[in-house]
């Protein structure tokens, strides 16, 4: 059974973890409730919302969306965060991060929708948005100036179709932008429209230029294999994850680590593990120490986890729908939400989980930021 994103469980706590312990192992974490989570989600009447979390789980704000919400970026050195429509959507709010009070909207303009992730500059004067130019079919990052109540004011390229997350690297004059490949027009909603040419990349993009540095494509055989969301770690490590666009029998690698010039390395579960990913990968995100990464699979109902510096599996933990993910403060642990409504912390080295909160008229969306604290 495939588990889709609106579909809402009526499951106990207890069924949903494998190995729960119910132990608390960042005990110095609870010290403080100061937001630094956020996330889009729904209720179970098809509300939409934005909300800001706290260390503890607790909601410390809810701001309502006119549509589903999906990515999220911190604007540095500010109280404001940015979140963006689900493809393909036509908004963007930038919200204050302790009140949760809308500061800007910007609207795509004619002829471009938005994908769903972006991102801030180091300096927090430039907001990049990954757009779909739709007439063309080509990808486009749209450049928003922060001080001109967000005015559009420039477009770069995405050497691509289809661009969907984007992360800065440590210099913040490089974008790397993950080109899932897959044309899409809204008059025809989510349908995907040249999966028969599908073509998919990892782009590093000189931001002053627009120049395309370098682009990474995986071998001939997994054309059929769309790049769809990344995270940046210690010296510029990039962690990508992919939705496989064949069927459904094939068992091939989701997850891939990438640095510099060098090509894309993949990764493979276990056999039993990777059938259970459903070749489909949600998003990702690396802990705070940077040594490990962890891999939502929401229609599998799984979290599998990694070793960066070893390159391999390490393990994994069973979450129905879930599909955020993020760091926690205290390194080798992480922060999971899901579609049931649950907060969930988890330590894939030690094994320990906790379930922070449940909150049954809630799904939580596809992704989780974590803003530090």
């Amino acid at each position: 059974m495939i588990i889709k994103r609106r579909q809402f469980f009526s499951v106990s706590a207890g069924a949903l973890i494998s190995g729960y312990s119910g132990n608390i192992c960042y005990a110095e974490e609870t010290k403080h409730d100061s937001t630094v989570y956020f996330s889009a989600g729904s209720d179970l009447e098809e509300k939409h919302f934005f909300n800001g979390l706290s260390v503890s789980g607790n909601e410390n704000f809810r701001l309502t969306l006119p549509s589903r919400g999906h990515g999220t970026a911190l604007r540095p050195n500010s109280p404001e965060v940015a979140t963006f429509a689900r493809r393909p959507g036509k908004y963007i709010f930038v919200v204050n991060t302790f009140s949760g009070e809308k500061l800007a909207q910007i609207n795509s303009i004619d002829g471009r929708h938005f994908y769903g992730h972006g991102v801030y500059s180091p300096d927090g004067l430039w907001l990049y948005a990954a757009e779909n130019e739709y007439e063309s079919g080509r990808g486009v990052i749209g450049v928003y100036d922060v001080s001109d109540s967000y005015r559009l004011v420039e477009t770069l390229p995405t050497h691509g179709i289809g661009p969907h997350e984007i992360v800065l690297l440590g210099d913040g004059k490089t974008m790397v932008v993950a080109n899932g490949g897959i044309l899409t027009h809204p008059e025809s909603e989510r349908q995907k429209l040249n999966l028969s040419e599908m073509d998919s990349s990892l782009a590093y993009i000189e931001i002053d230029s627009g120049k395309l540095l370098s682009n990474h494509r995986l071998a001939p055989e997994l054309q059929l294999m769309s790049i769809r969301h990344l995270d940046v770690g210690l010296e510029d490590n990039i962690v990508l994850v992919m939705q496989y666009q064949g069927p459904r029998r094939h068992l091939l690698p989701l997850v891939g680590f990438q640095k510099g010039s060098s090509a894309i390395e993949l990764l493979s579960a276990p056999q039993t593990v990777g059938y259970r990913m459903k070749n489909y990968c949600g998003s990702v995100a690396f802990d705070k120490s940077g040594k490990l990464a962890a891999v939502s699979s929401p229609r599998g109902g799984i979290i599998t986890f990694w070793s960066v510096s070893e390159k391999r599996f390490l393990s994994y933990l069973e979450v129905k729908d879930g599909c955020g993910v993020a760091a926690e403060n205290t390194p080798e642990c992480f922060r999971i939400t899901n579609g049931l409504g649950q907060i969930i912390r988890h330590s894939p080295l030690n094994q320990k989980t906790e379930i922070l909160t449940s909150a049954a008229n809630t799904r939580w969306d596809n992704h989780l930021l974590f803003a530090g604290g």
